[in-house]
């Protein structure tokens, strides 16, 4: 018998807690109870002479079933990462010595499905630990299971490999999820290729479209392809809503998350009882089902695109399962389990049915941990703009506070010829964008023959004034910084000179990526330049041409240590703050830096990079504007940024993500994010 001695100790806290007297009712501490299920997993069912988990509790079944110990690695890596604890860690790696040696030496097995639970959990472990033991082990596995691909029934991994004829949803939905995973870590696009083949292979071939339901299995027989509809399981059904999920974070394709979707409606609707409770699956095999279902479930409900509505209905499922899992499904003398979860255990318990309940626990102990809990209402959610924040591929991003409303006028990111129009974007709460087609384009400038980029905006006298460049001049040919004027914010514009502002290359700067920033005394100056170097002039009144600066001259180099181009300025608490862009535009790691002085005019010392690349979300962060919301000290950089799945130099999107400041007014590191920025109404 298992030394349960601490975990006593922990349900003795959470019951005390429970039961204490209070004017509002005592919130659960999922925390705690994820602690309690976790721990008793090791103390029942952790085998230390062989380094693995027994198939009972009872200390006389100890045989080794190698698919459930991939999702007890899951378990210890939830608590490990939750708690920090060693206890876990250490398990982990003990772990990783044990099961290969029960499984004949190595993590390779003769059932598909088998291999990918075990893969999935050690890139987790890999990236929770940093340790290569488990992403080689992940490597050797993957390539086993990408050969046991087959055309037969149109495509499909098998379930067993000495079997062909059948292909199971369990061997296909895993394998996307891991697929789109490796692909996020590794940046091997054939990783990207095999999970849509995959999941598309599941979706055209086990989805009902209609309903939601994943049918469990496709034979080919003498009597041709049969698919089994009759066996609809839980963890089908979260595979798949794990693969939507993972593959509409890399696409952004809507159809992704209604799948997602689609399919939970369908567990929540015919998979439970009548009283909202999954329904039993039984024992041995099935007790794990219900569980892989909650991982992936909790992952749709934590997912910024979630409309509210249903984050509120999925939460309230969880939370109603968790809760009576823990009041009338456990055994607390023993912290066992049974596969119902209204009813406690009788007897020995199989790991499978334990496993089941801690990963409910640790999805309640995570939700909890992000401020969720039943019975919230729709309006206590944020609504978030997602990144990025429209749809398309536009880039160089200038956003502006108009008419009291956001506006964002990006470039028209398409190859150089294609490439002679903008667009823009209006909002009044930056979550619901408005598209503004065609303000501008090359029919208008006529001396624009070939590409139009990096719009400047700014507003005087109630007229609304557009910068551009166009054309990429070179010396000896026309093209340059242009200017445009409107009487509304989304145009049309009208070429304002009939020929470029700035024509020329003056102190190296080439006549691009205009800024036009109004500074506290009134003046109007412009900070452009690519090539590495960057001027300011002084705009006159109308616009229509340059005055001398303040200096006497009429270009002013300033251009700051690894300058290359996109020059922005705003002030803030009296200090002059710019920022500009690093590295090639069409590569990864495209970024961007700041200075600070006390004049618009420097001298502008480096204080470091601000923005760039996140491995893990995009790639090539830069271009950037600022948004002050009026009347706050509230800051969002505006950029672009380029999806991890990208392949062609123009795919450039617009997004948005919070600018923070430390005590001392330096400009904290900006967290790229694919949910973005919530909403923002301005007064």
């Amino acid at each position: 018998m298992k030394n349960l001695v601490l975990t006593s100790i922990i349900l003795l806290f959470i019951l005390l807690n429970s039961c204490s007297k209070s004017v509002s009712e005592p919130q659960t501490d999922w925390s705690a109870i994820a602690d309690t299920t976790s721990r008793a997993l090791v103390e029942n069912y952790w085998n230390a002479d062989e380094k693995r988990f027994n198939y009972q509790n009872d200390g006389q079944s100890t045989e080794f079933h190698y698919w459930p110990q991939a999702h007890a690695l899951d378990v210890m890596l939830d608590a490990y990462s939750r708690t920090g604890d060693e206890f876990y860690l250490t398990h982990i790696h003990d772990w990783f010595e044990g099961v290969p040696v029960q499984n004949g030496g190595d993590f390779l097995n003769r059932y598909i499905d088998d291999m990918e639970w075990n893969v999935i959990a050690m890139l987790r472990a890999y990236q929770l630990t940093g340790d290569e033991k488990f992403m080689n082990a992940t490597e050797v596995v993957w390539e086993d299971i990408k050969a046991h691909w087959s055309d037969i029934a149109g495509g499909g991994l098998m379930w067993e490999k000495e079997d062909p004829y059948g292909k199971n949803a369990c061997s296909n939905g895993p394998a996307a999820i891991f697929a789109a995973r490796l692909f996020r870590e590794k940046k091997n696009f054939d990783d990207l290729e095999w999970a849509k083949k995959i999941y598309h292979w599941e979706r055209e071939t086990l989805f009902d479209e209609e309903t939601g339901a994943i049918w469990d299995n496709i034979r080919e027989t003498d009597d041709g392809l049969k698919i089994n509809k009759d066996w609809i399981f839980t963890y089908n059904q979260g595979t798949f809503i794990g693969a939507a999920v993972e593959l509409f974070d890399l696409t952004n394709d809507s159809i992704y998350l209604q799948d997602a979707i689609k399919a939970t409606d369908y567990t929540l609707n015919e998979l439970t009882t009548a009283d909202g409770i999954l329904k039993s699956e039984g024992d041995h095999d099935g007790g794990l089902f219900k569980g892989i279902f909650i991982r992936y479930f909790t992952q749709l409900i934590q997912h910024h695109a979630l409309p509210r509505e249903k984050k509120q209905e999925y939460l309230d499922f969880l939370f109603l399962n968790a809760q009576t899992l823990w009041n009338e499904g456990t055994d607390k003398e023993r912290m066992l389990f049974g596969p119902y979860w209204k009813t406690k255990p009788e007897g020995a318990v199989d790991l499978t049915i334990h496993l089941s309940a801690a990963m409910l626990m640790e999805a309640a102990a995570k939700l909890s941990s992000a401020g969720f809990s039943q019975g919230m209402a729709v309006s206590d959610f944020e609504v978030w703009s997602g990144n990025p924040v429209f749809e398309g591929w536009y880039a160089d991003p200038e956003v502006i506070v108009y008419d009291n409303k956001y506006w964002i006028y990006p470039t028209y990111s398409a190859p150089y010829e294609e490439q002679v129009k903008f667009d823009c974007f209006s909002s009044a709460d930056l979550v619901s964008w408005t598209k503004h087609e065609n303000i501008i384009d090359t029919t208008e400038v006529q001396w624009a023959n070939r590409a139009m980029w990096a719009p400047g905006v700014i507003e005087k006298d109630g007229k609304y004034y557009f910068f551009f460049a166009a054309n990429d001049v070179h010396p000896g040919e026309v093209g340059g910084i242009g200017v445009s004027v409107a009487d509304q914010p989304q145009g049309p514009f009208k070429d304002l000179l009939g020929e470029p502002l700035i024509n020329e290359n003056v102190n190296g700067a080439q006549p691009i990526d205009q800024f036009i920033f109004h500074d506290k005394d009134g003046s109007y100056y412009m900070f452009y330049g690519g090539w590495r170097h960057c001027n300011v002039v002084k705009l006159n009144d109308d616009f229509t041409g340059i005055e001398p600066l303040p200096n006497g001259e009429m270009f002013m180099e300033v251009t700051p240590e690894g300058y290359v181009e996109g020059p922005v300025m705003f002030i803030r608490d009296g200090k002059y703050y710019f920022m500009w862009s690093e590295g090639g535009w069409t590569g990864p790691n495209y970024s961007v830096a700041y200075a600070i002085a006390d004049s618009p005019f420097g001298p502008f010392e480096r204080q470091g990079t601000v923005l760039q690349q996140d491995p893990q979300v995009a790639t090539g962060a830069g271009h950037h504007s600022v948004l002050n919301i009026p009347g706050t000290d509230e800051y969002y950089a505006v950029y672009h940024r380029r999806p991890l799945t990208e392949t062609s130099p123009h795919h450039r999107v617009t997004c948005i993500d919070k600018m923070e400041f430390d005590e001392n007014g330096k400009i904290l590191p900006i967290e790229i994010t694919d949910r973005g920025v919530t909403t923002q109404v301005l007064k």
